[in-house]
């Protein structure tokens, strides 16, 4: 029973017993990236567990209805089995999403900053719309003489 408590001490959150260095702070930050690499994967194995477990027993079920030959009626535990497939579903999409582990490794996804453009581009921006408008004025003028 002593082999369990550092591990325990480790998953609830009580880490410094298993370390006695200076470099505590280095330790503490693995082991709270460890911790919640832990997590997602847990959580991403047992939600996939649990979904391909609601899901059969929810064939099952239906199955032993349609077997019995009598009218098929929805049972309380088709809509438990059926409730548990979508619920670790979502919990299974929520942890196989790109954020989540980005997120548990301790990075964090940044926004790309604005593209700001250069002074060489503002002014051949700037030569272009007034070549364009000035092609306008031309255009409008032609059409003045010619309604004129």
């Amino acid at each position: 029973m002593n082999f369990l408590l550092p591990i325990l001490s480790f998953f609830i959150g009580n880490a410094k017993s298993l370390f006695k260095e200076p470099g505590t702070a280095i330790t503490q930050q693995l082991v709270l990236h460890l911790r919640a690499i832990t997590f997602v994967l847990v959580s991403t194995i047992g939600s996939l567990a649990l979904s391909c477990v609601g899901l059969s027993l929810f064939i099952a079920s239906i199955a032993g209805q349609l077997d019995k030959g009598e009218e098929f009626q929805i049972s309380g535990g088709m809509i438990v089995y059926l409730c548990m497939t979508v619920v670790s579903a979502g919990v299974l999409a929520y942890s196989l999403n790109r954020k989540t582990w980005l997120k548990a490794l301790g990075f964090e996804e940044r926004p790309a900053p604005p593209k700001q453009s250069g002074a060489l581009e503002n002014a051949v921006a700037l030569l272009v719309m007034d070549y364009i408008e000035e092609r306008q004025n031309k255009r409008n003028e032609k059409q003045e003489q010619q309604a004129g």
